[in-house]
């Protein structure tokens, strides 16, 4: 006898299964966000009757990045392991190796830029942790890159004492909301060369802040009288005075 579950939930074997993947850690408005960002980048389309629609890619690709601990096909698995009982339709191995990858590749990385964009302007009120300010900081790190032509080219390799480093390399400055723990932007360059430097990287971000009221912590290195005149130009003018805070060490990690 066929179970009731098992033939009401055939469709969610196919392209409906991203619409029932709930990954607690994310945010509600993900999915929205997620739909609009493919449908802005022409990637909203796939072949149908796969499981591997763009919303679900997205979905895997963000649960392999929260799941660091597990292969490609176990994070697969984790995310539709809360379906598993809804439907009898689901096979132990969902895609072919190498698929997931593929497919990750296809889409691309406009996709998630604009994921992240648009998740950082969903706070549009900041919580006021300091006397009616958000505290914010800046914090730079590197990164090693795939070894490829590519990205030697563009990022370059780091040398030492003991000659070429092994793999292309970036520099990295981002700004934190403490509150929030949220990462507000990112800006990124090569690992060396002139105009790559963390300081350069922070006016970049310092254009497009969105927000007022802000309290900024950053190491002593990164304080200029450039930075200033910076902060200043994009502060409000019913802020204040004396919202610059320099530290010699950045307060979050």
């Amino acid at each position: 006898m066929k179970s009731i579950y098992r033939r009401n939930s055939k469709a969610t074997c196919n392209n409906d299964i991203a619409t029932l993947v709930d990954i607690p850690l994310l945010s509600k408005p993900l999915k929205s966000v997620i739909e609009e960002s493919l449908r802005e980048s022409g990637k909203a389309h796939s072949r149908k009757g796969t499981i591997l629609s763009p919303t679900f890619v997205v979905l895997a690709v963000l649960g392999l990045a929260i799941r660091r601990d597990l292969s490609y096909p176990a994070v697969l698995n984790w995310l539709v392991s809360g379906l598993r009982w809804l439907t009898c339709c689901l096979p132990w191995k969902l895609v072919a190796a190498g698929t997931l990858s593929h497919a990750r590749m296809r889409l691309g990385y406009e996709v998630f830029r604009r994921i992240f964009h648009k998740m950082v302007a969903h706070h549009e009120q900041l919580p006021k942790d300091f006397h009616g300010l958000t505290s914010v900081a800046f914090d730079g790190t590197s990164a090693t890159m795939p070894d490829t032509k590519e990205n030697k080219q563009r990022f370059g390799v780091p040398n030492s004492g003991r000659g070429e480093g092994g793999y292309p390399q970036l520099r990295a400055l981002a700004l934190l909301i403490l509150p929030l723990r949220l990462v507000a932007d990112i800006a990124y360059d090569a690992y060396q060369g002139k105009g790559t430097g963390e300081r350069n990287l922070m006016n970049k971000i310092i254009e497009r802040i969105p927000y007022d009221d802000l309290l900024y912590l950053l190491d002593a290195g990164l304080y200029s009288f450039e930075l200033l005149l910076s902060l200043q130009k994009k502060r409000s003018p019913l802020v204040g005075q004396a919202q610059c805070h320099c530290e010699t060490q950045t307060v979050f990690r």
